[in-house]
């Protein structure tokens, strides 16, 4: 029904990801290029926080990298006023050679995806009210029924900018539910904490397609015999051996950028379960994962059914490698208000905005 998904090329032909994963620990001696950069990265960083405006809104939505004295820039903010004030601080730095701004801004993202919302209300004679928060889409809108509203979510999600969708569209007749679950993602490498003291760190996330939300995290540690006997591993602590788990959001007390802490603690096995790359599938190549995650940083559900089937078929299946992607829609052109609004105590949750028709 729709173009497919196109993810958004960096017009230098370097993406972060790509970035990321060239970047390398400049280690005990660093030459002295990779000190430069370290230097003016820690520089732009503390230009960004001299600002009262900034450090307020923006300061910890921004990614800067720096190489050979290039800062590429990364993250999503609020309007265009904040874009000019990064750039101004970011000019009074030292040894900066030049900006590759990679930014992507609200105010804009809006419009984007109010656009590609227009043939649906076209088609169903509806009207959507749609914000957006530190890249975080909220939608608001009545609707006739659930498959209109579902339709919408991953219009909206098709978006590659997005990084997640918050959908508060009514349907007629229908009470709407509270979310009360915040947008949260967890950093790759964070380490999560059990109540008990135990802890492991984020290897990769589970994202539903239709929203870009995370729904689950897969942790790894040495849990297993916490897992099987907590007696087990006091009688013999050699005994503990490193394993991956898979946590829902649900589960998730307090999260921050570098740690986050669960509700159950190690020992409660029926909260999770062991991890089964089986019941997972890897994202098409054309699929861009929402900021900051990579494409190796994200996986999808299968549907259970479907795995136990292949099982069937053929019992010695070790992987199950299906690849999916969300349905996507067209764009058009329509104008929207936008009042943002957003909190940040250092850590990961973000509010969705509010909007104006």
């Amino acid at each position: 029904m729709f173009p497919a998904q196109m993810p958004r090329v960096d017009p230098d032909g370097f993406s972060r990801c790509e970035e990321r994963r060239q970047i390398k620990d400049p280690g005990e001696n660093p030459d002295p290029t990779q000190k430069a950069d370290a230097a003016v990265k820690d520089a732009v960083y503390h230009a960004l926080w001299k600002d009262s405006v900034l450090r307020a809104i923006e300061y910890y939505e921004i990614d800067v990298r720096v190489k050979n004295g290039v800062v590429h820039l990364s993250g999503h903010i609020v309007s265009t006023i904040s874009q000019i004030r990064i750039m101004d601080a970011i000019r009074t730095v030292p040894g900066v050679m030049s900006i590759r701004n990679k930014l992507i801004l609200d105010d804009k993202l809006t419009l984007e995806v109010a656009s590609s919302l227009s043939q649906i209300e076209h088609t169903y004679d509806c009207k959507f009210f749609t914000g957006t928060s530190h890249g975080v889409v909220s939608l608001n809108g009545n609707v006739r029924d659930e498959e209109v509203k579902l339709l919408t979510e991953k219009c909206a999600a098709n978006n590659p900018d997005v990084r997640g969708v918050i959908n508060n569209i009514r349907v007629a007749g229908v009470e709407q539910e509270m979310q009360n679950q915040p947008f949260l993602q967890p950093a790759i490498g964070a380490t999560i904490y059990f109540l008990d003291g135990i802890s492991g760190v984020v290897n990769q996330v589970i994202i539903n397609p239709d929203n870009r939300l995370v729904t689950q995290l897969t942790i790894q540690g040495q849990l297993s015999s916490h897992k099987q006997n907590s007696k087990a591993q006091t009688d013999n602590p050699t005994s503990i051996l490193e394993m991956t788990v898979v946590i829902p959001m649900n589960l998730i007390r307090y999260l921050t950028a570098s740690s986050g802490f669960l509700t159950i603690k190690s020992t409660e096995t029926t909260q999770y379960q062991d991890f089964n790359r089986s019941y997972f599938a890897s994202p098409l190549l054309d699929w861009t994962p929402p900021y900051p995650y990579c494409p190796e940083d994200v996986l999808f559900n299968v549907d259970v059914g479907e795995v136990e089937n292949q099982i069937m078929v053929d019992p010695d299946i070790a992987q199950l490698n299906i690849s999916a992607q969300p349905t996507p829609p067209q764009k058009a052109v329509i104008p929207v208000d936008v009042l943002a609004s957003w909190e940040d105590d250092g850590g990961q949750i973000v509010q969705t905005a509010e909007v104006v028709s």
